[in-house]
């Protein structure tokens, strides 16, 4: 077996393990201080818990990647030009923005604090991002373009890093859901590095994708009662968001075995695992913007709002949203090699508008207008 391989998956291991660790010492922390997210007219639910989850993310990843890192210099696993790669400095980037994160992120979930400060904030991790050297350089036929002047795509790279970081965070609203996308498109870009053996970006998205899966299950499956439940918060959500645009950005770095073909699949891929939390942004603004109300402040119009309305329970809202996350990847991957990533992003839109249009009509006929009705 390659040693590569074996890293990667010692890496998840690893990082499963000390993710729940740290989980279990912020649920200790969290329970004896009493610092819950409080239920209120928005939330699913009814018992108060706590949202410290995020904060095993940043420093379980940067536990795992340093100690691999360091092991792979120390015992001579790789050859030390190797450690100085491009790819490490990238990553190191990585983690100075995500400290940024982590630190609005921590502020937000003991204290709450206003969205233009996190913007603020989210902008200086997108400028660190950047400042790597990685931004968008080519769309690969997306609008008809591809090769872009870095002026158009520096900003363009900004907005990208913000939107997505954004598009997380507010999906966060039911167990499982937006750590579930997370781990459904952290597991895509495993087997995408893995496959173009590019073993710094696989370690990423496999350390990334073992800290989320442990937390997944305290979210998922922990019971307030007995004090194994807890959310992840900004923290965890912002993170998740900077290091997915992280992955997708990479992408566009290297050429694949079959050139920019591949690439352009590639970034299919990447963009139709985090879909429907665009998409939805991008609804609930036009939507907001459109009735006069500030696009900023949270409301119950989402995808699962949705769903809970028509009578789901959260735990089959977040299976539906999650399979049809998985099928919108496997359609686009399966097309991409057969049709125009116009025409697949032109029905991309359509079909997520279709299905909004008919959720949205069986709420009014069961329920009748109401809030989010029209959304």
């Amino acid at each position: 077996m390659d040693t590569s391989y074996l890293i990667v998956g010692l890496d998840f291991i690893a990082a499963f393990l000390l993710g729940a660790a740290m989980i279990k010492l912020l649920l200790k922390v969290a329970y004896h201080n009493r610092l819950f997210d409080l239920p209120d007219v928005r939330k699913v639910h009814q018992i108060p818990v706590p949202r410290l989850g995020g904060m095993s993310f940043l420093p379980t990843i940067v536990v795992v990647i340093a100690f691999t890192i360091g092991s792979l210099y120390q015992f001579n696993i790789v050859h030390q030009t190797f450690m100085e790669n491009i790819l490490f400095v990238r990553v190191a980037y990585l983690m100075g923005a995500a400290m940024i994160l982590y630190v609005v992120g921590v502020a937000d979930d003991l204290s709450d604090i206003g969205y233009k400060t996190k913007f603020i904030f989210q902008f200086l991790a997108a400028v660190v991002m950047v400042l790597s050297g990685l931004w968008i350089k080519d769309l690969y036929g997306l609008f008809g373009l591809h090769a872009i002047p870095d002026w158009v795509g520096i900003p363009l790279t900004l907005v990208m890093l913000v939107f997505v970081m954004n598009a997380l965070n507010l999906i966060d609203g039911i167990d499982g859901l937006a750590s579930g996308l997370a781990i459904v498109s952290l597991a895509c870009f495993c087997a995408i590095f893995i496959f173009e053996r590019r073993f710094v970006y696989a370690m990423t998205a496999m350390t990334s994708l073992g800290v989320v899966s442990a937390f997944w299950l305290f979210n998922v499956f922990g019971k307030p009662e007995k004090e194994t439940k807890l959310y992840m918060g900004d923290t965890g959500s912002l993170t998740l968001g900077l290091i997915l645009c992280f992955l997708i950005l990479v992408l566009g770095t290297f050429i694949g075995h079959n050139g920019p073909t591949r690439n352009c699949k590639y970034f299919t891929i990447a963009f139709s695992s985090l879909m429907i939390p665009l998409l939805d942004v991008v609804r609930l603004v036009i939507y907001r913007i459109k009735h006069h109300r500030n696009p900023f402040k949270p409301d119950m119009n989402h995808v699962h709002h949705k769903l809970l309305q028509l009578g789901f329970s959260p735990r089959k809202t977040l299976w539906v949203i999650l399979a049809a996350d998985v099928a919108l990847i496997l359609l686009n991957a399966f097309f991409s090699m057969y049709v125009n990533v116009n025409i697949l992003l032109v029905a991309d839109v359509v079909i997520y508008y279709l299905a909004i249009k008919l959720l949205t009509e069986k709420i009014i006929s069961k329920l009748g207008s109401g809030p989010g009705a029209g959304a």
